[in-house]
């Protein structure tokens, strides 16, 4: 599973999890439409019930879906409405902010998220690195849960991933710790390679690559799956639609995609660590390197945006750390941020843009929702996630070179969704003919509103000096 928004707190592991996502594709002999599972377990009274208790007297799970969503869903469901459900739901960036809002407010303080990142110790740590590491991988059917009626939610294990996973938990919890380390001057945790001491994670890959290992690391785009559903044995497509409020050229519809999931994965291949790693800021609302054992769903697809090797490789392991470090310092100066700080640190695009724009100059993700206040600070994560294009404010323009950017294919014609292959090549032959999009539509937005402030302005004025000649 490469969800944008990982499921967990948000997404209860009950009836909802089944309703809650659809998708306009047509079947295939691999996967199956979720409205098309939901036509055939309405027949079942004894579903239909398990719905209704779900859904009409748990308020909060809905996750972050809104009371308006889930009175929608509620009735399209219960009203049997299925070819309603096909993309749904349809929000845009802005009203997905105010359900993640409404929300929040209705399950009060948060409980479930995890708890903020530890202090840092004032004295020094030297460890070893502890790869090849001993365990055993997760069970096939660890991550798979059953919800009845012949339903499943989770994540299959990927056999050949799982060989490695030992060593990709180990890997991904020294980067994590290094990630940690404090300033210069202060206690910091180490890790000795053939008697050198290194205390970041950038080194640390760095001293690997010397030591004769493979170091790759790929900017890859998904679609989110998060439903993660299987009905008797296959799986169920779930993707999340939003609208981008790009209007489809030749159409009176604005133009909705399934939400992407990006992650920035780091390969390592030699003679001691054999390692595959996820770096994203999950639904679970912690930015942090991921061991990767599980196999996706095959509906989501997946594309490299971009490969990094020898000194950007490193580079990008230093910003990822540093991420990762500036996140734990946030979430502990907002504890009560909700969903652990989801959505308003940012989703899983978030993190992945600003390590883009910095190795690329440019941003090409879709959508991203961080709120600048909580990056008021000086430091150099802070100052990425200031330059990006915001998608949820009420200045953010759609801009489709982000949005095709953002879709897990080179080629449009592998999309398993034919209306949404032909709006998005539609859309893309229209911005070609348009003059090229600024980089950060944000800036020219505010931009327009001091100008045009300042006209107003400079008309009082002028009537102001007028009225008082004429008194």
């Amino acid at each position: 599973m490469r969800p944008g928004l990982r499921k967990g707190a948000l997404f209860p592991a009950l009836m909802l999890a089944v309703l809650l996502l659809c998708s306009a594709a047509p079947q295939t002999d691999e996967s199956l439409r979720l409205s098309q599972v939901m036509a055939e377990l309405s027949r079942n009274p004894d579903f239909v019930e398990a719905v209704y208790a779900r859904m009409g007297r748990t308020p909060k799970a809905g996750g972050i879906l809104g009371p308006d969503e889930i009175k929608r869903l509620r009735e399209l469901i219960l009203g049997k409405d299925f070819a309603a459900l096909d993309r749904f739901p349809g929000l845009t960036v802005r009203g997905m902010g105010r359900s993640v809002r409404l929300a929040a407010a209705m399950l009060g303080r948060p409980v479930d998220s995890a708890p903020p990142q530890p202090a840092i110790a004032e004295t020094s740590v030297d460890d070893a690195l502890g790869i090849p590491a001993t365990g055993d991988p997760p069970t096939p059917d660890a991550y798979l849960r059953p919800l009845g009626f012949g339903l499943e939610i989770g994540d299959r294990i990927d056999p050949t991933l799982a060989d490695r996973y030992a060593d990709s938990l180990r890997l991904a919890e020294v980067l994590n710790r290094l990630s940690l380390n404090a300033p210069a001057g202060r206690g910091s945790y180490r890790i000795v390679l053939k008697g050198r001491a290194v205390s970041t994670p950038g080194a640390l890959l760095d001293a690997l690559a010397a030591d004769g290992h493979d170091v790759e690391v790929r900017d890859s785009r998904y679609f989110a799956n998060f439903g993660d559903l299987i009905y008797r044995g296959r799986d169920v497509l779930t993707p999340f639609w939003i609208d981008t409020e790009l209007p489809v050229p030749g159409t009176d519809r604005t133009l909705l995609v399934p939400v992407s999931h990006s992650q920035h994965e780091f390969i390592v291949r030699g003679p001691v660590v054999n390692a595959d790693l996820s770096f994203y800021f999950g639904i679970d609302g912690e930015a942090v390197f991921r061991p990767s054992v599980t196999r996706d769903q095959a509906w989501v697809m997946g594309r490299v945006a971009h490969r990094y090797r020898g000194p950007d490789a490193v580079e990008v392991t230093r910003l990822a750390g540093a991420i990762v470090q500036a996140y734990g310092a946030i979430k502990r100066r907002h504890p009560d941020l909700p969903f652990g700080g989801y959505y308003a640190l940012g989703v899983c695009n978030d993190v992945n843009a600003m390590i883009e724009l910095r190795m690329q100059g440019a941003t090409t993700l879709f959508p991203l929702t961080l709120d600048p206040q909580f990056f008021d600070g000086g430091g150099e994560v802070d100052h990425l996630a200031r330059r990006l294009p915001l998608d949820g404010g009420w200045w953010a323009t759609p801009d489709p070179r982000r949005i095709l950017g953002s879709m897990p294919v080179d080629d449009l014609a592998t999309l398993p969704f034919p209306a949404l292959r032909d709006d998005l090549k539609s859309v893309g032959a229209a911005s070609q003919r348009d003059v090229t999009l600024p980089a950060d539509t944000r800036d020219l937005a505010l931009l327009g509103l001091v100008a045009a402030a300042a006209i107003v302005i400079g008309l009082r004025l002028v009537r102001h000096r007028g009225r008082h000649r004429q008194g």
